[in-house]
């Protein structure tokens, strides 16, 4: 009887530190899950896909200004695009200010834009990626930048929202931004990757969709911006900016079906 009280006993607490262990092990997983909304975006290079391994903020390290400066020793913009890639790889992150200073080395458009492309998976601010457009020379790169943040959108989202929140500072300078573009149609564009990831109230909103000139843009723009907004319920005032009524309830009848 007693060995098999013991043989039960035994039994019982491999039983609880199983049980524990799957608790553990799916405690950290949510965690993951909520810290990092996709772990592994992919970065298309030629015919080869490179898998960057997203890391939560704390694991982060930012490259020294020494580093920065290499990139101008470089006489050449391939090499620059290698060392780019050794820097990338070996879980280096640049800031949206270090990106546009090392863009500013290359000669090349083309190459600037490749060199763009690498450094969106990797910069630690992509709140402020739209500032780095301010360095390529012609609109079709311009174009291609945009195109490829908004198809391989990388968001720091926690409890499904996004972490970073738009301040005053950073909207006058989107507002700045956004009014500087001469057509609607290239504004809505960048008006979408600068909400992409981020967090703001609908009167933020509301101010960007002012700089739009026409109903249509401003309306594709405040559909898109609507999963961004930190106060849906006072979206009435960013749906407002449109000019027609029409726009509003089109506007509104949309957002009220959405899940």
């Amino acid at each position: 009887m007693i060995t098999l009280a013991v043989a039960a006993l035994l039994i019982g607490t491999e039983s609880v530190q199983a049980q524990s262990r799957v608790v553990r092990r799916s405690r950290t997983e949510r965690r993951d899950n909520r810290i990092v909304r996709r772990s592994e975006p992919q970065l298309r290079r030629g015919e080869r896909t490179v898998i960057v391994q997203e890391v939560v903020p704390a694991k982060i390290k930012v490259v020294d200004s020494e580093v920065i400066r290499a990139f101008d020793r470089e006489s050449f913009d391939s090499n620059r695009l290698k060392m780019a890639d050794m820097v990338f790889s070996t879980g280096g992150y640049m800031t949206t200010a270090q990106i546009k200073q090392v863009a500013e080395f290359f000669d090349f458009d083309s190459e600037r834009v490749k060199f763009l492309k690498q450094a969106y998976h990797n910069c630690v601010d992509r709140h402020n990626f739209y500032r780095v457009l301010s360095t390529v020379e012609f609109s079709s790169s311009r174009e291609k930048v945009i195109k490829y943040v908004m198809e391989n959108q990388i968001e720091d989202v926690r409890d499904g929202a996004p972490v970073y929140k738009v301040t005053s500072s950073d909207l006058t300078a989107i507002i700045k931004t956004l009014k500087n573009e001469e057509f609607d149609s290239t504004r809505e564009k960048l008006a979408k990757m600068i909400v992409s990831g981020s967090l703001l109230s609908s009167r933020q909103i509301a101010d960007m969709a002012r700089t739009f000139q026409f109903d249509s843009n401003r309306s594709e723009f405040l559909l898109f911006a609507y999963r961004s907004c930190s106060d849906p319920h006072n979206y009435v005032i960013a749906a407002n900016t449109l000019q027609f009524e029409s726009s509003r309830n089109e506007l509104m009848r949309k957002i009220s079906r959405r899940p």
